[in-house]
């Protein structure tokens, strides 16, 4: 039996959440959200305090007209900065139509370096001072360059490239005649660099290649000396032959793989890219010197605090296929020889996200515990910087955490971590004390922060407002606004509130939701509901989730009442929630966003017979899966979602889901007949409710053939379907793709819904 909560939980829930109804006060002379208000909102991101504590530089990602047009847009993304006692209103630094991100600030708070893309070229790292003057480009690197982080001492810069295997390839032979990797490229019966590196063409990469290599040189496995190619023949000898399939496959015609993960976010990924770490001189014509050379990526690097080194991630077992190692290890590498030392290779375990205390005692990171396939949830841990014996300092908070920063006096480690529909800011004492929360509203969400002299800047989400800048003490959970970047818009508009509940299901999993009245609401009419479904399957929504602000809003102001779950699986709840959609995709999760749909379209004014459903990714699977099995909703919108499980593996780049949720894959018969369980497809025939299906045409990480064969079924079927296509998107259309499609996906969907629940 299905029970909600007594009153008296939800009378204090609603007092902890008081800021979440406070938005819905006051709508007099108000205009409701539009769809055009998309091209109003402003993201924030990437605060960083100055050295001194008296500035924060930031990131603001705006949606502006393309140069030209009226009725199509672009992103622009530039950096602004704000002084932290209010003196004086946040002021714009850079301008024009260049991507600008990233910035850090000089250990003497007189430069700001940042990274700066312009189209159809590599992102380098750029210069900007403080004084006066335009920015000036430091890295000129083929390979793009980006993640600046300064040396204590401000002599140097580290920032990450990314090299393709072809480039590695050719730093590699400029400094040896083996430039072979120590793991198989796993071509059957082909040897790794049996033929010329017809990938690397007219030179490119050279800056990569110099910063890699010394004077010394090598000659590849068929190539002549001078560096001049070998012949290349369709009708000559094996080698020749081989050579003229190489140059082919280096023209990508045709693309040719042996990688396990060969598919990237919106195209191929033939061969491997490893990201390497580079040092640079914020100077005049300074050159990068390469720490890390080989056929190994690495990520997350962070200076120690004695600026002789730094500290990342790296392979676990450097034998292993890069497709194959999914365990990192935790190292330290001496930035003048590049000689790397293990901190940390414990059995089972994956590292991100380490950072060094600034007294130079620590290394903190994010420890995943069991194994490749885990639900366990990542923890703050930390390790003596010289190496040692590790201390897990949040053993029993059971949540995700991430971004991880230190304090000043190297006590505490910052983070944030998504909890119950928000994601607040915590911080744990390195004596492993009990971790505090430090955000103002449980439900708020802090999308990113910094920390330093005794001041936090946030980034905040509410149901007020999606992105702004707030500012407080370090070891309080009082903060205020500092920007109003789209606080200044908001004001003359009319939002809604986001109202908590809580279920309990008949097997005893306990289920948050939320609904959403409709902007001008008047208790005395009836309104459609409107069902929304988040993805992952593990995502977390609530009030402190930015990304469906927007959405939720416009529903509202077009009428629909919204409800929202976060349903077995979900993230924000700890590991045992996560993985109770072990292995059940369907049936569990189903049933508890259906049971938040129940108790929602019971309030009097909404008219149950005028339901929709909608979600996006696992959303909309499902969506699907729901309208193949409950025929109350008028009308759907399954976007970018998986429908046939089988095929799912070997056709999104998101494969790994298959063993971590089936434990197993689909040749063995145990976990095929699961998967066949679970599959909407299998269940199409029973589709009665109109459904309109969404798709990216570059979406690799479902696979655009799981949308084709759901619509081309249906079709066959007779039954009401509709197929949208979007050229260029990927699976991340929704979030950061062009806007027009954005825009164009919000009308769609609510004209869809209006076909069949008519105009609210």
């Amino acid at each position: 039996m299905l029970r909600p909560l007594s009153p008296l939980f939800l009378a204090a829930l609603c007092l902890v959440s008081a800021p979440v109804l406070r938005c819905a006060e006051s709508t007099e002379a108000k205009s409701p959200i539009t769809a055009a208000d998309l091209l109003n909102l402003k993201q924030l991101e990437s605060p960083a305090l100055s050295p001194d504590g008296r500035w924060v530089v930031y990131v603001v990602r705006s949606i502006e007209p393309k140069a030209g047009e009226t009725d199509d847009w672009t992103y622009r993304t530039r950096l602004w900065l704000a002084a932290t006692d209010g003196s004086a209103a946040p002021r714009q630094l850079t301008f024009g139509a260049a991507r600008d991100s990233s910035p850090a600030w000089s250990p003497a708070g007189d430069h700001i370096a940042f990274v700066r893309a312009v189209e159809k070229e590599k992102p380098q790292i750029h210069l900007l001072p403080l004084a006066g003057g335009e920015a000036r480009p430091l890295t000129k690197i083929e390979t793009g360059a980006t993640s600046p982080r300064w040396s204590p001492d401000g002599a140097q810069i580290l920032f990450t490239s990314s090299l393709a295997y072809a480039q590695v390839r050719a730093a590699l032979e400029k400094k040896s005649a083996d430039a072979t990797p120590a793991w198989s490229n796993e071509r059957p019966r082909r040897k790794a660099n049996d033929t010329a590196n017809w990938g690397l063409k007219d030179d490119k990469a050279s800056a990569a290649a110099k910063a890699m290599a010394d004077s010394s040189s090598g000659v590849a496995a068929g190539e002549k000396a001078g560096g001049q190619k070998p012949v290349a023949k369709p009708d000559g000898s094996l080698q020749e032959i081989r050579e003229w399939l190489a140059k082919d496959e280096a023209d990508a015609n045709p693309r040719v793989s042996n990688r396990l993960n060969f598919l990237a976010e919106g195209d191929l990924a033939v061969t491997p890219e490893f990201n390497q770490f580079y040092t640079i001189a914020p100077a005049e014509g300074a050159e990068p010197q390469a720490i890390t050379p080989g056929y190994e990526g690495y990520a997350a690097a962070a200076w120690l605090a004695d600026g002789k080194g730094i500290v990342c991630v790296g392979p676990r077992d450097r034998k292993l296929h890069p497709d194959r190692d999914r365990l990192s290890g935790l190292y330290s590498i001496d930035v003048a020889t590049g000689a790397a030392k293990v901190l940390l290779e414990e059995p089972g375990c994956n590292y991100t996200e380490p950072a060094a205390s600034p007294d130079g005692k620590w290394i903190a990171y994010a420890l995943r515990t069991g194994g490749e396939f885990s639900f366990d949830q990542p923890m703050v841990a930390v390790v003596p910087a010289g190496g040692g014996t590790p201390k897990v300092l949040t053993p029993n908070l059971d949540r995700a955490v991430s971004g991880l920063k230190w304090s000043d006096d190297g006590n505490f480690v910052y983070f944030t971590a998504p909890d119950r529909g928000g994601f607040p800011l915590f911080r744990v004492g390195v004596d492993g004390a009990t971790p505090e929360t430090l955000t103002a509203a449980r439900d708020w969400g802090i999308r990113d922060y910094d920390v330093r002299h005794g001041i936090l800047a946030q980034i905040v989400t509410n149901p007020a407002n999606p992105w702004e800048l707030y500012l407080g003490a370090a070891d309080s959970k009082s903060a205020r606004p500092l920007t109003a970047h789209n606080s200044a818009w908001l004001k003359d508009r009319q939002l809604s509130a986001y109202e908590p509940h809580r279920l309990e299901q008949a097997d005893g999993i306990t289920v948050d939701y939320w609904t959403i009245k409709p902007a001008d609401f008047d208790p005395a009419k009836k309104y459609p509901l409107l069902l929304n479904i988040h993805g992952g399957p593990s995502a977390m929504w609530g009030p402190g989730e930015a990304t469906m602000w927007l959405e939720f809003q416009f529903y509202a102001a077009r009428g629909y009442a919204i409800v929202f779950a976060n349903p077995r699986g979900s993230g924000g709840y700890g590991k045992d929630y996560q993985r109770a959609n072990f292995k059940d995709w369907g049936i569990g999760p189903a049933s508890d966003v259906l049971a938040a749909a129940t108790f929602a379209a019971k309030e009097p004014w909404i008219d149950p017979a005028r339901q929709v459903v909608t979600g996006g990714s696992y959303g909309g699977y499902l969506t699907a899966w729901i309208v193949g099995h409950d025929h109350r909703f008028k009308a759907a919108v399954a976007q970018r979602g998986v429908y046939d499980l089988a095929t799912f593996y070997g056709e999104g780049n998101a494969w790994f889901l298959v063993p971590l949720y089936w434990g197993g894959y689909p040749w063995q018969p145990e976990v095929r007949a699961i998967l066949e369980r679970d599959s909407p497809l299998n269940y199409v025939a029973n589709i009665r409710t109109p459904l309109l299906i969404q798709h990216g045409d570059v979406d690799f990480r479902t696979g655009v053939i799981q949308s084709q064969i759901l619509y081309k079924s249906l079709k066959q079927l007779g039954r009401e379907v509709e197929y949208a296509r979007y050229p260029r998107a990927t699976h991340e259309l929704s979030r950061s793709g062009e806007p027009k499609q954005r825009l164009d996906t919000l009308v769609r969907y609510e004209e869809f819904f209006r076909r069949y629940v008519g105009k609210n």
